[in-house]
């Protein structure tokens, strides 16, 4: 019922004459389609309307004239008037006029004796074709005037009065000096604030305003042209509704609103585009202002949208076709055309600057330019008699069908005091502009009008997936002034000031769908933080407690939050690996729409993320070289001396033990403390061959397409992907570096931590490393030959033994049965307070006194490149007590090796705890991980190679240059490694009584 009761009231309005009020009925039940049908040429017998590009018939008894542009009808009526065409105002009447032919009018009657002439004039809104009575005085010429045969003239009115009459039919109250003034906000001359540049007498107001509106208002819209040219000039002084130009396009709207004929064609059929709330009834003035507010929601566009082929006639598109429909200020309308590199400043590649069309693919082309360089865009900018262009913005969404796209002109958002995102959008805007900056008064250009910005903002809705939202095109304008005309003569300082403009083309997600992503984002983090981070550091701070027999809490506090950063940011860089390398996957492999890369200006919280995760990173790198290099490493002589004859050859002597066999295990222990499984330099080298060489870094552009590695000029790239696709090959390098170095090269070629060993027990040496109070590691490295110290043949002759089974095994539990137990000669070691407090009460304690006196002799610096020099006597004293000491811990667990030497289980080798015995009694524990390379960087390569990996991406993330992060990258690694060395060298001299002189 309520549909047939609207229906009703439609048809009794139509009846009555008053359709204006059946449309705004029809706008309270929803909004209809802004699309309309794209027509370039019009069928015979139909006119285009310039205002609507659309072809429309013409009223009974009219007919479309050659352009096909407006419409005549033959006056059959008769009066009189003045004529001011061709500069002449004469009075004349008509006679009636008939339709002579289907295009054609003919003079009905004409008065006997007198010529007449068929012209063209306005009335009631339509072109008509009348029969002009030659006046008195004059007679009809070969173009069909009424010429005068005397010189009788009189002139017709200036634009000037034009405009004071035209103001003054349409209700405007402005003085007309005021009317043809131009407001041009321009920057200070110190460039911080902005000033309001005055142009008085600004040309097209002068020249076009008056004449314009005056023809558009006598002739009721007739003249399409210039009611398209107050529009244009309205759209010049960027929609300032103080203006005269805006005050008289209102006013044209409001009274072709008001009135029963509002157009020379019929009126739109319901459910056509005129229907929509978005779009006001203007009559015959040309759509200039959008009304209300959502029209980005406008669900009635219908375009779907792939990322690869597709067509408008599939129903389908992965390339936008933006089409402008252009006028000339004067409003002759151009036609239509494809935008495609247009309105770009800094200038474009003639294939790149068109790239952004492509949906997904993001575009960014920004720079500085000089206004010698903007004065000479405005001569491209300019078509056909040197008049700016404005423009009208459509979208193809079909074969023939056009749907038009909002502006914001954020200047005029400005003036209306508008925050609102989806409300204020206009149709029409312009590129570059001189005309308006031009003084007649002053005949001098005082400002050009330029794009500061240009964005076009394409959204992906979310249902459904691939369809998307209105497109929206954001302008700021700037304007830059200048006192003359040539670019060759301007001011020194205003032609190489430098002003920022940029042009942009983002394709982004709904709210909701970036709102899942952060959602995602968070979900990723809070579990592996939850399942990782808290439950590893849970076991480290247990196990600091378990160690430590003697609790401070200063101390404590200090590796909670070690910890807590540590663990905690390496799970944030796991977190970051997972979801730059999902995201890139997704994004890069996707078929079907389904997800748009975030832009980086959304991508706050991941660079938060990256940045907790290099802080915390550094302090756990910090807090490792700081143990490091403080950890107490104390060498084991097993060495006899051989037996001589004393000097009076009365008995014999035990000889000294060469010192030269300990000198060599310390300085292979020293270049053994920064040896890495992977190489820095080869992982940044072939980063950079792989990502720049072979341009995959290009998969970091936001294009979604993952098999294109071409560089285009300004399509953007995004923190995200590139973050995914470095990290993506520094895990294939460090996986394949790792992997060759574990299964191939230390196994079968040289590895380093065997190598060392083996070298140990040859020399008959063991190692004890403290690193820290209570537990630490031991590597034994006695042996069963009678003399280490002894020539090349019998070292060889003892290693055949071994290798036929001749001689014990080197484990310090060599009767084991379990050949495991007894060939192993690395442990976990944890000593009693008693011993621990001896070696530092007579070894730690002299060693730093020794050091402290050094450098009161020789300076700290060169204490530290140097050493501390010649050991004194009481410490080399102090080390053969600890010698004996520790001798005599190892011999009291070889002894009880049933009760203090522990094989540990699979869950042990885990989590490492001391035995439960260990506070009474040494323990140790076999180690089949080689756990003591903690104490270096061989023990630590996956943190390294983590912070690398990190740092890398942190620093490209900031410059986007693979190869200066590499560089950057490898500094960082060099120093640090040269940091740890070179402490570590130092500490290694200090606790073992090696000079660093002997260390080389």
């Amino acid at each position: 019922m309520a549909g047939n009761r609207r229906l009703l009231q439609c048809l009794t309005a139509w009846v009555a004459g008053a359709w204006l009020a059946c449309r705004l009925l029809q706008r309270v039940d929803g909004q209809a389609s802004l699309a309309l049908t794209l027509q370039t040429t019009c069928p015979p017998l139909k006119f285009f309307d310039i205002s609507d590009l659309q072809c429309a018939d013409c009223p009974a008894g009219a007919f479309p004239d050659s352009s096909q542009r407006v419409c005549i009808s033959c006056d059959g009526t008769s009066g009189a008037s003045y004529d001011f065409r061709s500069g002449l105002a004469i009075s004349q009447t008509w006679s009636s006029a008939l339709l002579q032919s289907t295009t054609s009018c003919a003079c009905q009657a004409p008065p006997a004796g007198a010529t007449a002439v068929i012209a063209q004039a306005e009335s009631a809104g339509m072109s008509v074709q009348r029969c002009v009575v030659c006046p008195s005085g004059t007679v009809a010429n070969s173009i069909g005037q009424c010429a005068p045969t005397d010189a009788s003239l009189s002139l017709p009115p200036t634009p000037s009065q034009q405009l004071t009459q035209a103001m003054s039919l349409l209700g405007v109250s402005m003085t007309a000096s005021a009317a043809t003034q131009a407001f041009l906000t321009v920057p200070s001359a110190s460039g911080v604030s902005s000033l309001q540049l005055t142009v008085q007498q600004s040309q097209p107001l002068v020249d076009l305003l008056g004449p314009s509106a005056l023809a558009c208002r006598l002739g009721m819209g007739a003249d399409r042209e210039a009611c398209n040219a107050v529009a244009n000039l309205c759209a010049l002084t960027l929609y300032d509704s103080a203006s005269a130009a805006c005050r008289l396009y209102t006013a044209l709207v409001n009274l072709f609103r008001s009135n029963t004929v509002s157009s020379a064609s019929p009126p739109p059929p319901p459910g056509t585009r005129r229907g929509t709330a978005f779009r006001p009834e203007t009559g015959a003035m040309p759509w200039l202002l959008y009304e209300g507010s959502g029209y980005t929601d406008d669900r009635n566009m219908d375009l779907r949208v792939k990322f690869s082929g597709g067509s408008v006639s599939q129903g389908k598109v992965s390339m936008f076709t933006f089409v402008l429909s252009s006028y000339l200020l004067n409003g002759t309308w151009l036609g239509y055309s494809t935008w495609t590199s247009e309105f770009q400043l800094c200038g474009a590649p003639k294939n790149d600057g068109s790239r952004w069309y492509r949906f997904g693919w993001n575009y960014d082309n920004s720079c500085q330019i000089k206004l010698e360089a903007l004065l000479a865009e405005v001569a491209a900018a300019f078509t056909g008699a040197g008049d700016t262009v404005l423009h009208e913005l459509y979208l193809q969404v079909g074969t023939q069908s056009l749907y038009p796209i909002p502006v914001k002109i954020t200047n005029k958002d400005e003036l209306d005091g508008n925050n609102q995102a989806d409300s204020g959008a206009v149709r029409r805007f312009f590129y570059v502009d001189r005309r308006l900056g031009y003084s007649s008064q002053a005949r001098a250009l005082q400002g050009v009008q330029y794009p500061v910005g240009m964005q076009l903002d394409i959204v992906l809705r979310r249902s459904p997936r691939d369809s998307i939202y209105v497109p929206q095109l954001t302008v700021t304008y700037g304007a830059w002034q200048t006192n003359t005309l040539s670019a060759v003569n301007l001011d020194s300082a205003a032609a190489n000031e430098m002003r920022d403009t940029s042009f942009r083309v983002i394709y982004s997600n709904e709210y909701s769908l970036n709102r899942r992503f952060w959602y995602a984002w968070q979900t990723v983090m809070i579990v592996f933080e939850v399942v990782f981070a808290f439950p590893a550091m849970l076991l480290a701070v247990y196990k600091y407690i378990k160690k430590k027999r003697e609790q401070a809490d200063l101390d404590f506090l200090v590796y909670a939050g070690v910890c807590i950063a540590d663990f905690g940011s390496f799970t944030l860089a796991m977190v970051l690996l997972v979801v730059s390398l999902y995201y890139l996957i997704i994004y890069k492999l996707q078929e079907e729409v389904y997800f748009l890369m975030l832009q980086d200006s959304d991508l706050q919280n991941f660079r938060i993320t990256v940045t907790l995760a290099i802080v915390g990173q550094s302090l756990g790198l910090v807090w490792m070289v700081w143990g490091q290099i403080r950890t107490d490493v104390f060498f084991i002589d097993w060495e006899k001396g051989r037996k001589i004859l004393t000097k009076d050859g009365t008995h014999q002597d035990d000889a000294p033990v060469s010192a030269w066999r300990m000198l060599m295990v310390a300085n292979e222990f020293n270049e053994l403390q920064t040896v890495r499984v992977t190489s820095p330099g080869f992982t940044m080298l072939m980063m950079v061959m792989i990502l720049e060489g072979a341009n995959v870094i290009a998969s970091g552009a936001v294009t979604p397409d993952a098999n294109d590695y071409k560089n285009y000029a300004n399509v953007t790239t995004s923190i995200i992907l590139r973050f995914g696709v470095e990290v993506f090959f520094l895990l294939v390098l460090f996986l394949g570096q790792y992997l060759f170095k574990r299964l191939i090269y230390f196994p079968y070629f040289a590895n380093p931590v065997t190598q060392f060993i083996d070298l140990m027990f040859l020399a008959n040496i063991s190692t004890v490393i403290l690193d820290d109070t209570h537990s630490g590691y031991y590597i034994h490295g006695r042996n069963q030959l009678q003399h280490s110290d002894t020539t090349l043949r019998d070292l060889n002759q003892e290693l055949l033994k071994e290798e036929e089974g001749l001689t014990a095994q080197r484990g310090l539990v060599s009767s084991s049965s379990n050949p495991k137990l007894a060939d192993n000669q690395l442990f976990l070691m944890y000593i009693t307070d008693t011993i621990r407090k001896t070696y530092d009460a007579k070894m730690l304690q002299l060693v730093q006194q020794a050091t402290n006196d050094s450098r009161m002799r020789k300076g700290t610096i060169r204490t530290f490149l140097r050493g501390s020099g010649r050991q004194r006597e009481n410490v080399l004293s102090a080390q053969q007590e600890i010698t004996l000491l520790f001798k005599q811990m190892i011999d009291d667990v070889e002894r009880n090796q049933a009760a203090q030497v522990v094989d540990p289980t699979y869950l042990q080798m885990a989590i490492q705890l001391p035995p439960d015995n260990s506070v009474n009694n040494p323990s140790f524990v076999h180690d089949y991980l080689d756990s003591f390379t903690r104490t270096m960087f061989l023990g630590h390569e996956v943190r390294l190679y983590v912070y690398e990996a990190l740092f890398f991406c942190a620093i490209d993330m900031n410059i986007r240059s693979v190869a200066v992060s590499a560089l950057i990258t490898y500094i960082m690694v060099r120093v640090v490694r040269h940091v740890r060395a070179s402490f570590g060298e130092d500490n290694l001299s200090q606790k073992t009584l090696v000079d660093r002189h002997f260390l080389i």
